[in-house]
């Protein structure tokens, strides 16, 4: 199954040249919203990936997470222009991550294409490089999911800019480990009746779980690393069996988008 859904992801391969594995690219601040702080924060599950492999350097790694709750990327990108204004610029990559639905609404995509182009002029003006973070559709919305893909694709192509497939692990994934919970919903409120009370969620189901964010963080650590994370030995509390199919899994979809012709094993 797999297999087939790997063809797929090939569009961009070697059209954006990936991060190289033995560049400068310790400092590494991810800018976005709910999407990236979920489930301890995709910095958090990167930074520990990282260490686990026995290669983080006190002093010379630096990963941070700078985000506004449903940010759309025009709102982060005031934030993040403020950010490194004030200072705080030595960066060797900053990931953008737009909102769930800018990319694909008709009335906000042409903005966000702007925006990105601004952005990523701007930080390339500073020396910094700019990554791409490909989000997901939504729960059981596999159409949104390849139309974001699309989307990011586009502007990544358009201003020469990395993007990290992590919308398309996430399809993969959801086909090959269905048991897998990527996804949490959202409480909406309170049914109550008579007798019970129960929560009621929004239908959108969107915002990443434990295992999302952690598939999310392996996706760029591969990306970032040239290098699987199969084996790794940080887990993110998950079970072994379902850390390790992630694991194998985001390796298999960066390998694959890339074009990555050899396995390389995770350090340590």
């Amino acid at each position: 199954m797999i297999a087939k859904w790997l063809v797929s992801l090939c569009t961009l391969a070697l059209l954006v040249a990936p991060v190289q594995a033995n560049s400068d690219n310790k400092r590494v601040l991810f800018v976005g919203n709910s999407f990236s702080f979920y489930s301890n924060g995709i910095h958090n599950h990167y930074a520990n990936l990282i260490r686990a492999d026995d290669s983080w350097q006190a002093g010379e790694h630096r990963v941070r997470l700078l985000t506004l709750s449903g940010g759309y990327i025009h709102e982060t990108g005031r934030l993040l222009n403020s950010y490194l204004s004030s200072g705080d610029d030595d960066w060797d990559i900053v990931v953008l991550q737009g909102h769930s639905t800018e990319p694909v609404s008709k009335d906000k995509s042409e903005r966000f294409e702007l925006v990105m182009e601004r952005m990523i002029s701007s930080l390339k003006e500073r020396k910094i490089r700019p990554v791409l973070f490909m989000t997901w559709g939504y729960q059981g919305d596999a159409d949104m999911g390849a139309a974001l893909q699309r989307a990011y694709e586009k502007v990544g192509k358009a201003n020469d800019t990395l993007v990290v497939p992590v919308g398309a692990a996430f399809a993969v994934a959801s086909h090959q480990y269905p048991d897998i919970s990527l996804l949490v919903p959202d409480v909406r409120g309170v049914s109550s009746s008579d007798d019970d009370a129960e929560l009621t969620y929004r239908r959108d189901v969107k915002h990443p779980s434990v295992a999302g964010t952690y598939l999310a963080a392996c996706v760029f650590y591969a990306s970032l690393h040239q290098r699987s994370p199969e084996g790794n030995l940080f887990h993110a509390d998950l079970d072994p069996d379902t850390a390790l199919k992630l694991q194998q899994l985001s390796w298999q979809v960066v390998s694959a988008y890339f074009g990555f012709t050899a396995d390389k094993s995770t350090a340590g």
